[in-house]
């Protein structure tokens, strides 16, 4: 019984009068539904390549952005640059009138740092050009370990 209106239920589109009409018309019919079919076909394959196309230009822009992020971060992990051999000088010999001008023989970095007006990290950028000074000698404190001084020659 289902069979029978199943059956029935797949004729139902097709018109009662071609059903007793010449296969002719049927295949025609069933031409003009195919050709239907083929046109929706290309319609979503154009479509499809379209989307392709966007998603390809996406992708080449998400790249682009991805190595400006990556330079710009690059950027940013570099170290700061080194101290210049001109501003190092000032410093030298700005530490040195200091030294001379108040009778101080040696100093610690703090104090150096203090005396030049500028912080002790800083300090420590102008520490390797003490030591190519001939004016001054870098020592170790004796009385701490980690300590160093900087002395007039």
């Amino acid at each position: 019984m289902s069979s029978k209106s199943s059956h029935s239920q797949e004729y139902e589109d097709i018109p009662a009068a071609a059903a007793v009409a010449s296969p002719q018309y049927l295949l025609s019919q069933i031409l003009d539904r195919l050709a239907a079919v083929e046109e929706e076909n290309r319609q979503i394959k154009t479509a499809l390549s379209e989307k392709d196309d966007e998603i390809a230009a996406l992708r080449e822009e998400i790249a682009l952005e991805r190595a400006y992020d990556r330079r710009r971060i690059a950027r940013l992990e570099e170290p700061a640059p080194a101290l210049s051999q001109k501003t190092a000088g000032d410093h030298l010999d700005k530490l040195f009138s200091e030294m001379k001008r108040l009778s101080i023989r040696q100093v610690t970095m703090r104090d150096a740092a203090r005396l030049l007006g500028v912080s002790k990290r800083q300090m420590k950028d102008v520490k390797p050009y003490l030591a190519d000074n001939s004016r001054f000698v870098i020592v170790k404190d004796p009385h701490h370990k980690q300590r160093h001084l900087i002395r007039l020659v």
